[in-house]
């Protein structure tokens, strides 16, 4: 019987998902693993590395897969361990003819994906990596990745008159897998949900039905938000003000391909207006940083980032850096948004692109530790969005800008004026 292990990372789903639908296409034994994050280490800056919501929302991500294949007769195993070294394991254990996966573009998971492609190869094993987080392959390009322009503006207007976004595939049919032999491998993946805040802007947990339900709120329900989106996106509070899809876009609950279809879909049954056409810049922007995530390497971690050339002097004062953490800076912008992220996970763009700014020009800590405690907290955390928009703002990502300081007095009074926002998280 031909074997493929199915091996789920960023890519939550059934649907739209190239390494699922290949995987049940053409092997008669499908493997699905996923492998349960570390939550128990530290970063270098003494942060949790995976915090309480995000962990959530990723255990509620994986269960969700879990189940809806657990109804098709197969299962999700939940590993613990080195991915790379118990898949190794996993194949010889298995009989396995092959390993399947999604394509990840950060440095990390790119080291991870040679090093099984080089084993796979020395043992006579198929491993491939297939792209499914992106709304375009690199073939798509009207330019080489070598090539790709440096700056948004250039990269966006070619691919709108050169290219055209993907189409999502349908859910493939799930091969049941009889895998009560292996239950033994179980991980032991137990999480304490924090309790919900009513105030939270995220009032969804993490899975596929809940990803939908946010696309059936922000597209058909209601006022049907999308079309004030450019109106509406730079609010700090309530559910409507931007379409939230970011956290279950990183975990892959939905693929950027299925949200296009919706709105495509929303386009043609209502309007199509400047609110619609700037979602879909927003999701350029993520395939901005994802590709150029791809071509920086490690460079989108390194101190200087995309500017080796600048000077760099390293900064970091661990007080200042818990006060900013724990929204006790004085300053009430910086504060609510920090308390808010503490208290459900999430923040608005408005109020990330004013924190990173008030951490790296107005306290002069080393931008990096601000990237770090977002990777612990946020539950949309994707490498190239978060590092992008971090060297973004510290004026070493791909901008021409030497930083970008934002003014957090002028912030608050222009897009909170009366601090209605800031009131609900510091009182």
């Amino acid at each position: 019987m031909s074997t493929c292990i199915l091996w789920f990372r960023n890519n939550l789903r059934l649907g739209d998902n190239a390494p699922v639908h290949q995987a049940y296409t053409r092997f008669e034994r499908v493997i699905p693993v996923y492998f349960i994050p570390s939550a128990d280490q530290t970063d270098s800056w003494g942060n949790p590395t995976i915090g309480m919501w995000r962990e959530q929302f990723l255990h509620d991500a994986a269960m969700d897969v879990r189940e809806k294949l657990r109804q098709q007769g197969s299962d999700l195993l939940v590993l613990e361990g080195d991915p790379v070294s118990t898949l190794k394991e996993l194949a010889a254990t298995f009989e396995t003819n092959a390993i399947y996966a999604p394509k990840e573009l950060a440095a990390y998971e790119v080291h991870e994906q040679l090093q099984l492609s080089l084993w796979g190869k020395s043992e006579g094993i198929e491993v491939q990596f297939f792209l499914e987080r992106t709304l375009y392959e690199p073939d798509d390009f009207p330019f080489s990745l070598e090539n790709m322009p440096q700056v948004f503006s250039p990269f966006r207007r070619k691919l709108e008159k050169y290219s055209a976004p993907r189409k999502a595939w349908e859910e493939p049919v799930i091969s049941p897998a009889d895998l009560s032999n292996f239950t033994q491998l179980q991980g032991h993946w137990e999480v304490t949900a924090p309790a919900p805040d009513e105030r939270t802007s995220f009032p969804y947990r993490g899975g596929v039905r809940e990803a939908w339900r946010a696309l059936e709120d922000y597209f058909w329900e209601g006022e049907q938000a999308v079309q004030v989106y450019k109106e509406t996106r730079n609010g700090m509070l309530g559910r409507s003000f931007s379409s939230k899809f970011s956290p279950f876009l990183a975990v892959g609950c939905i693929s950027a391909a299925q949200v296009m279809d919706e709105l495509d879909q929303f386009e043609e049954r209502h309007t199509s207006n400047d609110s619609t056409y700037w979602l879909f810049i927003e999701l350029l922007w993520r395939e901005f940083f994802q590709w150029t995530a791809y071509n920086a390497g490690k460079q989108l971690f390194i101190p200087t980032g995309l500017q080796p050339e600048k000077p760099w002097k390293p900064h970091f004062n661990a007080r200042k850096y818990e006060q900013w953490k724990n929204g006790e800076t004085g300053d009430p912008l910086v504060d609510a948004n920090m308390k808010e992220l503490q208290a459900t996970g999430f923040i608005s763009n408005r109020g990330r692109q004013n924190v990173a700014s008030y951490l790296i020009h107005d306290m002069g800590l080393d931008w990096r530790s601000g990237a770090a405690w977002f990777e612990s907290q946020l539950i949309d955390f994707d490498p190239a969005s978060n590092y992008g928009n971090w060297l973004y703002i510290a004026g070493r990502g791909n901008d021409p800008r030497p930083f970008r300081k934002f003014n957090t007095k002028m912030q608050l009074e222009r897009y909170d004026p009366d601090h209605s926002y800031v009131n609900t998280w510091l009182n």
